[in-house]
């Protein structure tokens, strides 16, 4: 573990002193300094990735018993879900949670992470951004415990990975749809550019491959985008007699359409999503749905941060990737 480095550390690769290194990191004013010292100082912190710690001086080396959980759509019910798990499992084990929404905001998630890591909380669970590999390699380097939930970091190798096959969500209620006779489906994406989500919709056309035609419609995370995406696919494709929806939140403004213009579901339109939100079984919704596991997954995440915690593990390749479930509803036609 590279852990923390200190103002001495500092102070020793810069050939100066400690007072002379807080007097520059803090941007103190009344002193001579040169600017030669203070290149050296600004020079050796960035060498050693110093972050200031704004902690309290008595918890220097001990458990601060707060974790750090960045999501990138609180809004989401998925990720409301996992949090509302994980926290459950850290409460028993005397942890308060700092809960952030990042927005899917890369450059709100690293200042995030940087914050995270000058209050010196214990470990972070993080659902991480496109830019999530280069936004957590400081949590990396300097050694602070980590899990990865629901999008992996591409090309990292030693880290914790907590997730729901997206390639099986995808294989399986497309794969549904077909086995009900469903021969010309829509399918309405987000452009997310992470490879693991895009594997739902890869995954719907090797499922659809030789016994039905899928119709793709790629485009912005929100329900006003799956209201427009799913006017624009029955627009183009009339005879599509399905629409399967990758994406909860798309899939509620998509819904929306639908009733909005009176396109009885199922006798007219038969409808699966991706995700297990409540509007899809309150009242009388009840749609037929592939249950991520979202609630296991909160707590299966914490448990792993807490191994790496309490028992002071060293970061390691570890993938934990849970199956999902089709809930059958009343929303898919038998043709």
């Amino acid at each position: 573990m590279a852990g923390y480095a200190t103002l001495k550390d500092v102070a020793e690769l810069a050939g100066t002193t400690i007072g002379t290194v807080s007097y520059v990191l803090n941007n103190k004013s009344g002193r001579y300094i040169s600017d030669e010292t203070r290149r050296k100082v600004f020079e050796a912190a960035n060498q050693l990735n110093y972050i200031k710690c704004k902690g309290a001086s008595s918890l220097k080396g001990k458990e601060r018993k707060l974790i750090g959980i960045l999501v990138p759509q609180f809004e989401n019910q998925f990720f409301t879900r996992v949090v509302v798990a994980a926290e459950a499992v850290f409460a028993q084990h005397g942890y308060d949670l700092i809960i952030c929404d990042t927005f899917d905001d890369t450059d709100r998630e690293r200042a995030i992470i940087r914050r995270l890591l000058e209050q010196r909380v214990d470990g972070i669970i993080v659902t991480p951004t496109v830019k999530g590999v280069e936004n957590t390699e400081l949590v990396r380097r300097v050694g602070m415990k980590m899990v990865v939930v629901d999008r992996p970091l591409e090309g990292v190798e030693d880290y914790v990975w907590v997730t729901t096959n997206n390639y099986g969500c995808g294989f399986v209620g497309a794969e549904h749809l077909v086995s009900m006779g469903h021969t010309n489906i829509g399918y309405v994406g987000w452009n997310s550019g992470i490879h693991d989500l895009d594997a739902r919709e890869r995954a719907t056309l090797d499922a659809a491959d030789g016994k039905a035609v899928v119709h793709v419609e790629d485009g912005e995370f929100s329900a006003e985008a799956g209201y427009l995406l799913t006017e624009k696919l029955l627009r183009e494709h009339p005879d599509i007699t399905a629409v399967f929806y990758g994406f909860n939140i798309q899939a509620k403004g998509g819904v929306q359409y639908l009733c909005d213009n009176s396109i009885a579901i199922p006798e007219e339109l038969s409808v699966v999503l991706i995700g297990s939100p409540e509007w899809s079984y309150t009242g009388r919704n009840n749609f037929t749905r592939v249950d991520m596991g979202d609630m296991e997954l909160g707590r299966k995440a914490a448990r792993q941060l807490l191994d790496l915690i309490q028992n002071k593990s060293e970061p390691t390749s570890k993938r934990i990737i849970q199956a999902c479930t089709l809930v059958r509803g009343t929303s898919v036609a038998q043709l």
